[in-house]
Order: structure tokens, then C-alpha cells, then sequence
């Protein structure tokens, strides 16, 4: 009589294959809503300590980096945490030195509001 071990079997038929690196979700740039006198931007940062996100604003462009700290980099719990290094280009229309941000629910905004020489110029007509 043989006794057969299924699983032994199995396994060298099929063998299972070990992932060798973990996949990580990467932030991929801005969304944009455009209004009437300004323009917010908003770029996911979940999972990363506010005070840990540089934010640069130049004239026509804006830079959003963000590092895993070490605890998260060991923490296997923090995995889909990656470092973020995102640059948008912002028209002429606006200036990024004067962009405020704010972070609401793990997405980080950034306003812009529009340059006052872009700004429609509204005429009144005199009647008469």
C-alpha cells in the first residue's frame, strides 16, 4: 500500500515562487481645479507626518518632496508609503510664490490665485 503526500506533490510540480520586492503605490502628480479667480491643486500624501513634506514655490512652478522616515521604511505595515518627489508647471496667469497649502484627509492642496493683470478688467457702460 503507498501513502501519497498531495502537498508534496504538488508543491514539486507547482512550485510557489516568492515575490522577491514588494510593489509600492507611487503618487502620480497633480490634479487640477481651475475657478474663476484661482486654481487648487491637490496631490496625495497619506501616510506621511506633515511637518516631513517640503513644499518650494517658485514663480512658475511648484515642488512637493516627502521621505519615508526609517521607522516606516522598517515598519512592514508602511509599505505603500513611498517618497514623493512631484514638480507641476503653472502658467503665467499665476504666481507660486504667493500658493497656500493645507492638508485635508491625507491630500495636500496648494491655491493659487490668479495674477491681478489677469484678472478681467469689468467695464459699466455711462449711458447717455
Amino acid at each position: 500500500m503507498y501513502i501519497i503526500d498531495y502537498d508534496k506533490l504538488f508543491a514539486e510540480f507547482f512550485p510557489i515562487k516568492q515575490p522577491k520586492e514588494r510593489t509600492t503605490y507611487v503618487p502620480s502628480k497633480f490634479a487640477v481645479d481651475i475657478k474663476e479667480e484661482s486654481a487648487t491643486m491637490a496631490l496625495s500624501v497619506l501616510g506621511h507626518d506633515p511637518k516631513d513634506i517640503e513644499i518650494n514655490c517658485y514663480e512658475d512652478k511648484i515642488e512637493v518632496k516627502a521621505k519615508k522616515s526609517q521607522e516606516d521604511k522598517e515598519n512592514p505595515f508602511n509599505q505603500l508609503i513611498s517618497d514623493i518627489e512631484e514638480r507641476i508647471t503653472i502658467g503665467k496667469n499665476y504666481d507660486g510664490r504667493k500658493a497656500k497649502a493645507e492638508i485635508k484627509n491625507g491630500i495636500l492642496l496648494i491655491t493659487l490665485e490668479k495674477k491681478e493683470e489677469s484678472k478681467p478688467k469689468k467695464l459699466t457702460l455711462k449711458v447717455g
